[in-house]
């Protein structure tokens, strides 16, 4: 299959909307991703925050009570006095919560240490509020403890500032992280919008398309249903169809039309249909569909419906069950007005039976001019040719050319019947064609026709004919009227000669305006040597009972030309005949391949 057939329009729809759809989740997913990378950055930003919160706020608490308590040695002022174990639970709550929010194990080391610096800080500041509050104060020791106490300050204050600097480090790394995190969720999120917009402005288009489609093939549908329903009309025919589940029943419009209403005039039911089924014929309309939709076997009926005018109508109609688009069985079916094409078959009925009968007196017709009319002028000749014997020359000369005249009437009569007889036999229906040498059969003609064609001094040339399938009897009878019309319309003087054969047919060669073709049909020609004739005669000697005025001298009943045209027509050929006056005559047979 080629790749241009697999390419469908709706393939490439389905394949691009599918990839459009992975990529957008593809892109909400990453977008996702960063927006949780950003959500851990800012909590980091903050738990550092916090952190160098917590600890500024530890140096700034031993700062402040280590000044609270030299302004308390110099003044004895009790304002500069802070409870030192409510300072403790502060410090050591604000250790406890920076503990907890770091992971690493030196992180965690640094804050212990520094817990035990400020244990020791606080225990100093007690030994110098102890030393300052003695009633002998020593102020040597006192300020010993004092500057003791101002070193231990500034050591934990560079502790602190060092985790403040790491913190401050970290800060700078999760600032730099959170820019990027921004940044690139941004970027994210303007390709996730576009291509969301594309996605759908994509989904629209093809929305809009295949709205367009379906709008189109609704006009077409309903094109197709007019024209439908216009056949219909035309054809005088209509559809309709049950669903076996549902009970439901469908007729088209031209249904009603047959019936003589407007579509749509009863709710569609059979009920409201039965009424309109003649009386002779409802009982075994409905037993049959009674039985065909309990054993879904397929109808096929002829019933008469009456119209609400009383004119009757004659409705064929099939029906046949399958299953519609859902699985359910449906019955489907046909109704056609039949009435012109039924009573044209019961008048053709009839006329075949008038045939029939005329046929049967035809061939009792034939029974007497064979046997009946023959037998009477067998004696009439029989009496004629006994005078002739006997009492011939008794006879006055008048007498003798009357009886001359009696004789050739007698034989002219006889001729007469055995014509009609074979051109009765010519019209009969009993056409069995057989596959026949046409070789063959001229030579039992020749044999048949041998005494008068040896008393003619005839010639008879035969070319090499062709086989095809023919009545056998009928195709004798032709060439033995066509060879014995020859021999008898042949000059006095001249020895005829007659020439059968098959000749190829020409381009552009008609008879009658109907194009012959040498592949349809085979041309056969018989020539001869006689009188000929007027080619403005060439239709008139194919005529029942039609003689030319030259035959006048020559004997016949103008019947045997008229048998050879009525054999060809049974072959579904054609002949026609070509003539000169005293050059000679072509007679030429078109026979089917």
């Amino acid at each position: 299959m080629k790749l241009k057939e697999l390419l469908t329009p709706t393939l490439v729809y389905r394949t691009a909307l599918g990839v459009s759809f992975i990529l957008v989740i593809s892109v909400a997913i990453v977008f996702h991703i960063q927006m949780k990378s950003l959500n851990q950055s800012v909590d980091l930003i903050s738990d550092s925050n916090k952190k160098q919160f917590e600890l500024e706020k530890i140096i700034t608490e031993i700062i402040q009570r280590e000044s609270g308590i030299r302004s308390y040695i110099i003044t004895k002022d009790s304002l500069f006095y802070e409870n030192n174990l409510q300072l403790k639970r502060k410090l050591f709550n604000g250790l406890s919560q920076l503990k907890t929010g770091y992971s690493s194990r030196e992180d965690i080391q640094n804050i212990e240490n520094l817990s035990k610096d400020i244990q020791k800080r606080l225990a100093l500041f007690e030994e110098v509020l102890a030393i300052s509050n003695s009633k002998r104060t020593d102020p040597a020791l006192l300020h010993a403890k004092l500057i003791e106490g101002n070193m231990q300050t500034k050591a934990i204050q560079q502790k602190i500032y060092k985790l403040i600097d790491k913190e401050v480090t970290k800060l700078k790394l999760h600032n730099i992280n959170h820019r990027y995190d921004i940044e690139t969720s941004t970027i994210t999120a303007f390709s996730l919008t576009i291509i969301t917009l594309v996605v759908l402005l994509f989904s629209l288009n093809k929305i809009n398309l295949d709205f367009v489609k379906v709008r189109k093939l609704n006009e077409e549908l309903k094109f197709v249903n007019q024209v439908s329903d216009n056949a219909e009309k035309v054809a005088g025919i209509s559809h309709w169809k049950i669903n076996i589940k549902t009970g439901k029943f469908f007729y088209s419009d031209n249904f009603f039309r047959i019936l003589g209403l407007k579509p749509h005039a009863f709710e569609q039911n059979l009920d409201n249909f039965t009424p309109f089924i003649h009386p002779d014929d409802v009982e075994d309309a409905v037993r049959q569909h009674e039985e065909s939709m309990r054993n879904h076997t397929p109808t096929s009926m002829i019933y008469r419906i009456v119209r609400q005018d009383g004119e009757i109508r004659y409705i064929n109609s099939t029906g046949d069950f399958t299953h519609n688009s859902k699985g359910e069985l449906v019955k489907i079916g046909v109704s056609n007005d039949i009435t012109e094409e039924y009573t044209n078959k019961l008048a053709l009925e009839e006329k075949n039976r008038t045939l029939i009968a005329m046929n049967a007196e035809l061939e009792s017709f034939n029974q007497i001019v064979s046997h009946d009319l023959q037998e009477p002028l067998r004696k009439i000749q029989m009496f004629i040719s006994r005078i002739e014997d006997s009492d011939f020359e008794t006879i006055s000369e008048k007498g003798r050319d009357y009886f001359s005249k009696i004789k050739n009437a007698a034989n002219r009569m006889q001729n007469l019947m055995m014509d009609l007889v074979d051109y009765s036999k010519t019209i009969k229906d009993d056409k069995v064609f057989v596959k026949t040498n046409l070789n063959k059969l001229l030579e039992d003609v020749i044999h048949e026709l041998a005494l008068n064609i040896e008393e003619k001094n005839a010639i008879i040339e035969i070319g090499n004919l062709p086989k095809l399938n023919t009545i056998p009897f009928q195709i004798h009878q032709l060439f033995v009227n066509l060879i014995s019309n020859s021999l008898k319309y042949s000059k006095e003087t001249t020895s005829p000669v007659i020439k059968i054969k098959a000749v190829k047919i020409k381009n552009g060669e008609k008879i009658n305006d109907i194009e012959l073709s040498d592949k349809k049909y085979y041309k056969i020609t018989v020539t001869d040597n006689g009188i000929g004739f007027k080619q403005e005669f060439s239709e008139k000697i194919f005529m029942l009972f039609k003689r030319l005025e030259t035959d006048i001298d020559y004997s016949g009943t103008g019947i045997g030309l008229a048998i050879c045209k009525k054999i060809i027509e049974n072959h579904n050929g054609f002949i026609k005949a070509e003539g000169k006056p005293d050059i000679g005559s072509v007679f030429i047979l078109y026979l089917p391949k």
